[in-house]
């Protein structure tokens, strides 16, 4: 029965030492800056967050399967440019795209979705119908979306894109308060993509 706690108590700490190992950390810095648990702090903490899950929540699904894609970061800079393109105000004096009228919201999301789509439709082609192996297929289709932002970014002018429309503004950094602490619109859709995806 020893033996058996002492293996089991082994494979806890090989399989959770991770979250020991977190949990001492945070005792740390809670030490050296009690401020770590304010209120403000832990909104701004999950307002980055909420960014990164929405992002991570389309690799996970991949890695659960057993699955890779490499060029999943490489779509979220050309769906970002794309995006951002579109979505800038008419009053805009530096406008990508003068002659654009202003875009829906809704629209810009669906188009950038639709890209995603459509790199993601030709990874699997190539996977399933070429059995190329998805390591290969997506450092492959990263190279060239690279390539494709670079293009599309340097046509647009290769400076900083700004000016956005008020309501994208207000949809993308808004916020609800309750007192001291902000609730980021971000985070609300952090929770719906979790929602989404499992």
């Amino acid at each position: 029965m020893n033996a058996l706690n002492k293996k089991s108590l082994l494979t806890y700490l090989k399989e959770g030492g991770i979250y020991v190992v977190l949990l001492v950390l945070l005792a740390i810095i809670i030490f050296q800056d009690p401020t770590f648990l304010s209120l403000m702090n832990l909104s701004n903490i999950l307002t980055q967050s909420s960014v990164r899950i929405i992002i991570a929540l389309g690799v996970a699904g991949l890695i659960v399967t057993q699955g890779t894609d490499l060029s999943a970061g490489r779509q979220v800079g050309l769906a970002a440019v794309v995006a951002a393109t579109m979505l800038q105000a008419m009053d805009n004096v530096n406008k990508v795209f003068p002659d654009l009228q202003t875009v829906p919201i809704p629209f810009v999301i669906l188009t950038v979705c639709l890209i995603g789509a459509i790199i993601g439709l030709v990874n699997g082609i190539i996977i399933a119908y070429l059995n190329v192996t998805p390591f290969i297929t997506t450092l492959g289709t990263m190279i060239i979306v690279y390539g494709i932002n670079s293009l599309y970014y340097d046509y647009v002018g290769a400076s900083p894109i700004a000016g956005f429309d008020p309501a994208f503004s207000s949809f993308a950094q808004g916020f609800l308060r309750f007192g001291d602490f902000k609730l980021s619109y971000i985070t609300f859709y952090a929770l719906i993509a979790i929602g989404f995806v499992w």
